[in-house]
């Protein structure tokens, strides 16, 4: 007679009663490598035969997910490495955010809290890591990342059955505002010294297409030629290039649905993008073979994608020559900050900037350049006085 599958669950586990209402469920996990014995998995609990065995479904759910380590043994970092795994098998995760999450919980998780026992960590403990990495002077925005990491980590810990709650879920993240200080935004004569010292250089239509479209540094080295249309005066912004460590240079989707954008270019942009191209395509016909073909608007010397470190290093040679003040200041998002700080100088609106940018949303750039609009405040306030002084004299009066 055959065997049904909860029939043969029941035979890989075991109920063991030890008294009315106290059970420990016993779950076979294999053999020993070295000694070969079997190995057993066990959880303890209270109340009737339906929550025994609904415990024994979760402890075999948990062995053939790979959670081999006994729950009451496993430490915060084996099950932070596994959850990881996890969500990296599902498709979830890029390998940029991979490479980031792995170095958050390398550098801050594991040191710090790696080794106390999953479900023995406590809230202040939690708290006791939050206030070491402030005290290691890391920027709020950092600290509110590795704690977001933590919080989502041990919130699917206790969706697998591992945590009763999330010891986490109390400790309150650093604001977003905390420690921010204002971005700086070039002014028209620094930009235009910039400009002049790239003038001649490699850098000199990189730099000018930065600020005429606001595009991110991998949003710029990602574009090919295919996704600009010169006739209509467009580019799509389908994807970004991005060199992963270990894995070498990856085309990877944008960075959000917004970011997936048309973004319309003026006359002189696409009058410099044509020259641009035949300067292109002169340079590809030299190197001949030697040439890779990625379609790229701004590839490295040979075609292949640029290294952003390389690129920073000649930006960085043009920002000492402008006699900018600060130079060191200065980075390559300053670039699209300024364009974005003077598009709306120039009255463009916010909802337009916001879209041009690729934000997630109309108000995080409000939020980012609200210091922009402070003059208008005032404009708001005297917007409607003529209609106070028109009523206070009488020239405007009451339908009969």
């Amino acid at each position: 007679m055959a065997t049904s599958p909860d029939q043969q669950r029941r035979v890989e586990g075991r109920i063991e009663w030890r008294g009315r209402q106290s059970f420990r469920v016993r779950v076979h996990n294999g053999f020993d490598p070295v000694t070969r014995k079997r190995r057993y998995l066990y959880a303890t609990g209270r109340g009737n035969q339906r929550a025994a065995e609904k415990v024994l479904r979760e402890l075999l759910t948990r062995r053939d997910n790979g959670l081999d380590v006994q729950p009451e043994r496993m430490t915060t970092a084996q099950w932070f490495a596994r959850w990881l795994e996890a969500r990296i098998a599902d498709g979830a995760l890029s390998p940029r955010v991979t490479t980031n999450y792995r170095g958050i919980l390398a550098q801050h998780v594991g040191p710090s809290i790696g080794d106390v026992r999953l479900q023995e960590l406590r809230t202040d403990q939690v708290l006791d890591f939050k206030t070491t990495l402030l005290e290691a002077k890391l920027a709020p925005a950092t600290v509110r990342k590795v704690l977001g990491l933590v919080k989502q980590g041990l919130e699917a810990a206790v969706v697998a059955g591992l945590l009763a709650r999330n010891p986490a879920a109390a400790v309150p993240l650093p604001s977003p505002q905390q420690g921010r200080t204002e971005r700086r935004s070039l002014t028209e004569d620094e930009l235009r010294a910039i400009l002049q010292a790239a003038e001649g250089t490699q850098y000199a239509t990189l730099v000018r297409f930065a600020v005429a479209t606001g595009l991110r540094q991998g949003e710029m080295l990602g574009l090919r030629w295919q996704d600009v249309d010169l006739e209509a005066r467009t580019l799509q912004v389908r994807q970004t290039v991005q060199h992963v460590k270990g894995e070498g240079f990856q085309a990877l989707p944008p960075k959000t649905k917004n970011s997936r954008r048309t973004v319309e270019l003026s006359a002189a942009l696409v009058a410099l993008l044509k020259l641009h191209r035949k300067a292109q395509d002169v340079e590809r016909e030299r190197l001949g073979e030697t040439w890779h073909a990625n379609d790229l608007v701004f590839p490295g010397p040979d075609g292949r994608p640029q290294w952003q470190k390389a690129l920073l290093r000649g930006y960085r040679d043009v920002l000492d020559a402008s006699g900018i003040t600060e130079p060191e200041t200065v980075n390559w998002h300053t670039l699209r900050h300024t364009a974005a700080s003077l598009w709306i100088k120039a009255g463009v609106e916010i909802f337009t900037v916001s879209r041009r940018l690729g934000h997630s949303s109309a108000a995080f750039t409000m939020d980012t350049y609200a210091h922009l609009l402070r003059g208008q405040q005032k404009t708001a306030a005297e917007a409607l006085d003529h209609l106070l002084v028109e009523v206070r004299s009488g020239a405007v009066r009451r339908s009969p």
